[in-house]
C-alpha cells in the first residue's frame, strides 16, 4: 500500500481520502484543511482502517486530536457514489455534509463505531473542482467546518442506436397523461428520505447473470429520440427470480408504461434501488424485504427489446452506477 496523490489511500479499486478535524478548544466555525504536520497521522490511520484482509491493523503511532473523516469512493467521476464516514473522538454530537448542491446529516453506521452518509455524482455532472463542506457540531454548540476540494474528472459513456416499438418512442396522446402521472408517482416515492440506514451490509447483485455494462449509455432510439441510460441491464433469463440488492422497504410496486413492472426499494439515507421490466411482481408497497429476497421475476414489460433486468440506483435523486454500489464497504 502506498500514499497516492494528496493523502488519498488506495486499496484495490476503492479510494479512501482521510481528513482530520482541527480539534482543540474553542474551534468555532473553523475551516480545517489537511496540513503537512498531520500527514504522518493520516498515513497511520489510513493503514489501520484499510489493512488487507487477514492482516491485523497497524498500531497507530500517533493519536488524532479530533474527529476523523473518511471519504470512500471508486472514482471521482460522473455516476459514482461517495460514502462519508465520521469517526468521532466523543466530542462530536452531530455532523452534516454538503456536496454538489445536496446536504445530508450523518447517521449511525453499521456496527455503531461511526456515523456516515451517502452522496453521489450524477451521471451528467460537470467535471471540475467542487467543494465538499462538512460541519461537525460539538458539545456547547460550537461548529467546526471542514472543506475538501474534490476534482471530478470527465467520463466518456458509450453510444448506441436501438430500435423500439413506436409507441415507446413517440407515445400516443392517450398514453401521455399516464406517463406523466407515473413519473410523478416515482418522484414522490423516492423523495422521502428515511433518516436511518435500513440496509444489511454491502450491496449484492439482484441476479448473477452478466450485465451489458451499459450504465450511462447515450442512445438514439429509432433515429428520433435521444436518451441516457441511467441503469444497468442484467441478462437474466425470462421468469427467473430477481432479488433485492439490499434490505429495505418497498416504496413502489407497479406496472409502469415505460418501466414495465417495477419495484423500488428504499434502503434509507436517501438510497433507492429500482428493478424494471419484470414479468411478475412478488412484493407490495410498504413491505419490508431482506437482502436477496425475491421481489419479482425477470421479464420484458414496458419499453424493452427482450428479457432482462433494468437495475438502477439513486442517492438523493442522483443517478449512480449500480456496479459501484457493490464495492462500497458497508459490512459491520
Amino acid at each position: 500500500m502506498e500514499l497516492m496523490g494528496r493523502r488519498t489511500f488506495i486499496r484495490g479499486s476503492l479510494r479512501t481520502a482521510v481528513l482530520v478535524s482541527a480539534g482543540g478548544r474553542g474551534a468555532t466555525n473553523r475551516r480545517a484543511l489537511l496540513t503537512r504536520p498531520a500527514a504522518a497521522v493520516l498515513a497511520v490511520l489510513a493503514l489501520s482502517l484499510v489493512a488487507p484482509a487477514g492482516r491485523p491493523p497497524d498500531k497507530p503511532r500517533a493519536q488524532a486530536t479530533g474527529p476523523v473523516i473518511r471519504l470512500v469512493y471508486r472514482a471521482l467521476q460522473p455516476g459514482e457514489p461517495i460514502v462519508v464516514f465520521l469517526e468521532t473522538d466523543g466530542t462530536a454530537k452531530s455532523a452534516s455534509v454538503t456536496f454538489l448542491g445536496r446536504t445530508v446529516d450523518l447517521r449511525p453506521a453499521p456496527g455503531g463505531r461511526s456515523v456516515f452518509a451517502f452522496l453521489g455524482i450524477d451521471l451528467q455532472a460537470k467535471s471540475g473542482s467542487h467543494t465538499m463542506t462538512i460541519k461537525v457540531r460539538k458539545a456547547g454548540g460550537t461548529i467546526e467546518t471542514i472543506l475538501k476540494e474534490l476534482l471530478v474528472s470527465e467520463k466518456e459513456f458509450p453510444f448506441t442506436k436501438i430500435q423500439l416499438k413506436r409507441e415507446y418512442v413517440t407515445p400516443p396522446a392517450s398514453a401521455l397523461a399516464r406517463i406523466k402521472r407515473e413519473a410523478e408517482l416515482v418522484a414522490l416515492a423516492t423523495s422521502v428520505v428515511t433518516p436511518e440506514w435500513l440496509g444489511d451490509g454491502s450491496f449484492v447483485l439482484p441476479h448473477d447473470a452478466p450485465s451489458w455494462s451499459n450504465f450511462g449509455q447515450r442512445r438514439l432510439n429509432n433515429n428520433v429520440l435521444e436518451s441516457v441510460h441511467a441503469g444497468l441491464d442484467i441478462r437474466a433469463p425470462f421468469g427467473e427470480k430477481i432479488g433485492a440488492a439490499n434490505a429495505g422497504t418497498v416504496v413502489l410496486a407497479s406496472d409502469l408504461y415505460l418501466g414495465g413492472k417495477t419495484v423500488i426499494v428504499d434502503h434509507g439515507l436517501g438510497v433507492f434501488s429500482s428493478y424494471g421490466h419484470m414479468s411478475e411482481l412478488l412484493v407490495k408497497r410498504g413491505e419490508a424485504v431482506k437482502k436477496g429476497a425475491a421481489i419479482g421475476l425477470c421479464g420484458s414489460t414496458g419499453r424493452s427489446t427482450g428479457p432482462h433486468l433494468h437495475w438502477s440506483v439513486k442517492i438523493l435523486d442522483v443517478r449512480v452506477d449500480p456496479e459501484a454500489m457493490l464495492r462500497l464497504p458497508l459490512d459491520k
